[in-house]
């Protein structure tokens, strides 16, 4: 019920938004730290390119606080918060409480290897979204060893705890074939399951993130049979179709004035009612597709915000489901309202 209230009061920031046709961040997701226990194969803190400034990045407590204050007057009242790993930040405790008491949504997405350890800390959060990739084998290989039954044990606590929690799972060849075992696992540790591809384009050197057209198509219809089941997905039905039925390569994204019989995208809102804060400073349109924005240490956020769509490209939407179903909520679609709730946890 507390949950459903938090998005009651959402769903009407961001109709103000839309009525008023004010420009407002009401979906910030907020990257507290570069840091992070696990070096996972697929992730940005592997990447030997980036400076130890970048991989370093991380705010302290007080400068978060002037951030949140600083976006909730802008009209913030939902926050992913990703690292890095979250639950490596020494503060994450009093900033999670700081977030909630303002009467901010907060998601915090973590690998879930230190919910045991920081369970007190983390409990008022509204939602916990965990890494997991599939049992064991598949999971680990692209993790390290040991993490899946480490994010398995911590989902556990969370559950137990009262604390709603879902598994979100990067697709990648691994567990391309293998998602009705981690649907089954899901089930078993009553954790909503939620999909994202490695990146909105899945161009990359790694093998094991290099996913074909015809593989995506196969992937999707089967995860939309596991809905259709009664598996506890968390992605839409709605959002997995758009999915299912994107027009073109799933490589590229749909850029203004293009058309496509049959398909109607559904507008992003990234730099509209949607913004992310990266840990070295920088305010993105997407995080998916790397549109970077401003860079928040000489200017204030208030003017990187007001500058933001500067940066943004010419682009409506693309393949991944994270962008359709934000894209989805923000512009209030009933297929959100009414089915699609279980990824953000209402219940709970």
């Amino acid at each position: 019920m507390k949950n459903f209230k938090m998005m009651t009061a959402l769903g009407g920031h961001i109709l103000k938004s839309k009525v008023t046709g004010r420009r407002a961040p009401v979906f910030l997701s907020l990257f507290i730290t570069n840091r992070c226990n696990l070096r996972c194969k697929y992730c940005f803190v592997v990447d030997e390119g980036l400076s130890k400034e970048v991989l370093h990045a991380e705010y302290d407590k007080k400068e978060l606080f002037e951030i949140i204050d600083e976006f909730y007057a802008l009209g913030t009242r939902m926050i992913f918060m990703l690292g890095g790993e979250p639950l490596f930040h020494p503060d994450i405790g009093a900033i999670i409480d700081y977030i909630v008491d303002k009467g901010i949504y907060l998601h915090v997405i973590t690998n879930g290897t230190l919910i045991e350890k920081r369970l007190a800390e983390i409990k008022r959060a509204h939602v916990l979204c965990v890494s997991l990739d599939g049992p064991d084998d598949v999971n680990d290989a692209m993790r390290g060893n040991g993490t899946c039954q480490r994010a398995m044990a911590g989902i556990k606590a969370a559950v137990k705890a009262g604390i709603p929690t879902r598994i979100h799972a990067v697709l990648t060849r691994r567990n391309l074939l293998r998602i009705p075992e981690l649907a089954e696992i899901s089930k078993t540790l009553r954790a909503p399951l939620s999909i994202s591809p490695p990146n909105f384009l899945g161009e990359t050197d790694m093998e094991d993130l290099r996913i074909s057209k015809d593989e995506y198509k196969t992937f999707w219809a089967q995860y939309l049979d596991l809905a259709r089941q009664g598996y506890p997905i968390a992605n839409s039905q709605e959002a997995i179709k758009m999915c299912l039925d994107w027009p073109t390569d799933y490589h590229v994204f749909i850029k203004r004035g293009e058309r496509f019989p049959g398909y109607k995208p559904i507008f992003c809102l990234n730099g509209y009612t949607y913004a992310a804060l990266s840990a070295d400073k920088v305010l993105y349109n997407c995080i998916n597709t790397e549109c970077k924005g401003p860079s928040v240490k000489d200017i204030s956020i208030t003017k990187a915000w007001e500058n933001l769509l500067d940066w943004r490209p010419d682009c409506v939407s693309c393949a991944s489901i994270n962008c359709i179903e934000t894209a989805m909520l923000l512009n209030l679609r009933k297929e959100i309202l009414f089915s699609g709730m279980r990824l953000h946890r209402v219940m709970g």
